[in-house]
């Protein structure tokens, strides 16, 4: 394996850290609502970093497996609240413009102190997907997010007309005359 090397995902002082007795795992979500941001770890209380505030959701939040893959395909992950407060479901149910934003995870080891031993690193990223919300003796909300391979699953659909060619390139006129082409006799003269 000469020449190979592999991009280490963790700073070596959190490395070092992690196989310390004190290094407490974290996980930092930051979910792109039109509403506003949410902003959640996995601990309690406020978090700060970079300048954003992530709020402890402790035992109620739930993350499913971050799987990585060699294969060039889509992958999905699912966050959980449960139970949750009726409130959030209520904030939940209102949010509708929620589909293909951005979903971003981190990684970190806090110190004793409750400090960052290094920056968080990059854990997920993808784009949010489908909202579950379950109502009942035990509330709780589930996000499905997809990573952003997705869009190569989905169809383009592209038209060669000039309301296409103007969404994407407003003023050009090269499809200006498509339709009145569509029906046009054109004859070439003889030789």
């Amino acid at each position: 394996m000469d020449g190979i090397t592999a991009t280490p995902r963790l700073h070596p002082q959190a490395a070092a850290a992690a196989t310390a007795r004190t290094a407490a795992p974290v996980v930092l979500v930051d979910l792109d609502f039109a509403s506003g941001p949410f902003r959640a770890w996995t601990g309690l209380g406020p978090l700060h970093w970079a300048g954003m505030v992530f709020e402890g959701v402790g035992s109620i939040g739930a993350m499913g497996e971050v799987e990585e893959t060699v294969e060039l395909r889509a992958v999905r992950l699912t966050l959980m609240l449960s139970p949750v407060p009726q409130e959030v479901v209520n904030i939940a149910l209102a949010e509708r413009s929620f589909r293909l934003r951005p979903a971003r995870l981190w990684g970190a080891l806090l110190d004793e102190g409750g400090a960052f031993v290094a920056d968080p690193f990059p854990l997920w990223a993808g784009l949010m997907d489908t909202m579950e919300v379950v109502d009942g003796a035990e509330p709780r909300v589930s996000l499905t997010c997809e990573s952003r391979l997705v869009d190569l699953e989905r169809a383009e659909v592209r038209r060669y007309t000039d309301a296409d060619q103007q969404a994407e390139y407003p003023g050009d006129r090269f499809f200006e005359f498509v339709p009145a082409l569509q029906e046009a006799e054109i004859r070439l003269p003889a030789a």
